[in-house]
């Protein structure tokens, strides 16, 4: 009976087109991927796709600038890309194509094809010069890799509250592909659900714990590292970084850093801190956002003030990598891991030196007492960079939330699910909780118009 069972459990797997399943469900065999951006700049940007081994026509984009009155230009440039064999999704080819020559800020329309049979097309908009005037929305996404129907919410929610407001890149604080960063969990976990957004916006990524399962950062190997195509020779900006590991772009007025917290560099002599100070003293931009994936400070589904947790990761990151980022001018601060939404006040030199073996913070009133929490509450902070920075904690994208308590610098902290929305619009940034329900349940704004764009 029980190996009746098995026999057509196996049938329906093969019919549905599965090749194992995990704690989480069913990873399908089909691995190929749509088109999606990596690497866009004011004057680049890269086409990638995953296609099967069938597919052996060359790679090529066409594209063609749309101009202002939202008509298409006559001529289409043609671009052939590369193709490589899959190290670890199994007879399927990867295929990428860089376009050059685009003007900042030039929305494209191309078409991507092998062959002579074509793949998909899309729409996208290259970065703005620095001194670009008008919105910048940023949609930042954390530990949303579950394939449940909670992401899907998460996803949905974002969209509906966006309407036809586009954005213009999507920040992801890792995990999106669990249970173990495997190659078809990317698939199925991130590539599939964000497939329509993934086509004409950059997503920009750093690694999680549980894409570390089966990538190595050191050796720049694994499924994580086969997906994305990252700037470590400072192609879109920023100070090369030599590694995909952690990496910065610029983004017309912004400045962004991913660094990877889930690797071996949370060294105060490290490579990757190194380069940190490197690419912030060289930074002139009026807004600088960092990004990873253990959080500072949080009491969510992990803890900040427990040196036992996820291997001392998150005190490392508190005591290594924040007065870094202070001394270097940084606004805000995203991270994950934790599944929890928490957002900070506006603070500055709270980094829990070693206290006791659990390297704690002090309680909320000591740390005002100090003058270590700038501003706690009210809708804005006046501030620039060099005044404190506000962290988030994202880890609410799909995995089960859970709160601890309340955090010492957390003005609000809630178990529900969600993502962010950033706006950068001149001198201020407005930044946005978009719960899975589609309420707004914090909002903030960093104004830096009392101390001017300039830090």
């Amino acid at each position: 009976m029980k190996r009746g069972l098995l026999l057509v459990l196996l049938a329906i797997s093969l019919l549905l087109g599965v090749r194992h399943m995990d704690t989480r469900g069913w990873i399908p065999l089909d691995k190929a991927r749509r088109p999606y951006l990596q690497q866009v700049s004011r004057d680049r940007a890269i086409i990638a796709w995953r296609t099967s081994d069938r597919f052996i026509g060359q790679a090529i984009v066409e594209w063609r600038l749309v101009d202002d009155t939202g008509g298409e230009a006559l001529s289409w440039n043609k671009v052939m890309g590369a193709t490589t064999p899959s190290q670890y999704g199994d007879k399927y080819l990867d295929h990428h194509v860089v376009l050059s020559g685009l003007p900042a800020g030039g929305e494209v329309i191309y078409r991507a094809s092998n062959g002579d049979l074509a793949v998909d097309t899309g729409k996208f908009r290259a970065a703005p010069a620095d001194d670009h005037e008008g919105p910048i929305r940023i949609w930042a996404l954390g530990d949303s890799g579950t394939g449940g129907p909670v992401q899907a919410e998460v996803r949905d929610s974002m969209i509906e509250h966006l309407g036809d407001t586009p954005i213009d890149m999507l920040i992801h604080v890792g995990d999106m592909a669990y249970s173990r960063g495997r190659d078809g969990e990317f698939t199925a976990r991130f590539f599939r659900p964000y497939r329509e957004t993934l086509r004409s916006v950059c997503v920009w990524p750093t690694p999680g714990n549980h894409e570390m399962k089966s990538s190595e950062s050191s050796a720049e190997a694994g499924p994580y590292f086969e997906a994305y195509l990252l700037p470590k020779q400072g192609e879109c900006g920023g100070v090369a970084s030599g590694t995909e590991a952690y990496y910065s772009f610029d983004y017309g007025p912004i400045h962004c850093i991913s660094l990877d917290s889930s690797g071996d560099a949370i060294d105060p002599d490290g490579a990757m801190m190194r380069w940190l100070e490197e690419d912030l003293g060289a930074d002139h931009h009026p807004w600088t956002i960092a990004f990873f994936h253990h959080p500072p400070y949080s009491l969510g589904s992990h803890a900040s003030n427990n040196i036992k947790d996820s291997e001392g990761r998150l005190v490392r990151m508190r005591e290594v990598a924040v007065p870094i980022l202070e001394a270097g001018g940084v606004d805000l601060v995203l991270a994950g891991h934790s599944h929890v939404y928490e957002r900070s006040a506006l603070i500055r030199g709270v980094h829990g030196y070693g206290e006791s073996e659990s390297h704690p913070v002090p309680a909320t009133d000591v740390l005002q007492e100090d003058g270590k929490i700038i501003q706690w509450g009210g809708d804005t902070y006046h501030c620039s960079g060099d005044d404190g920075i506000v962290y988030a904690v994202i880890g609410h994208g799909g995995g089960h939330v859970k709160s601890q308590g309340e955090h010492p610098v957390m003005v609000t902290s809630q178990a529900v699910y969600g993502s962010a929305l950033i706006t950068i619009d001149g001198e201020q940034l407005i930044f946005e909780n978009v719960r899975s329900d589609g309420d707004i349940s914090d909002r903030i704004i960093i104004d830096h118009r009392s101390y001017g764009a300039n830090k």
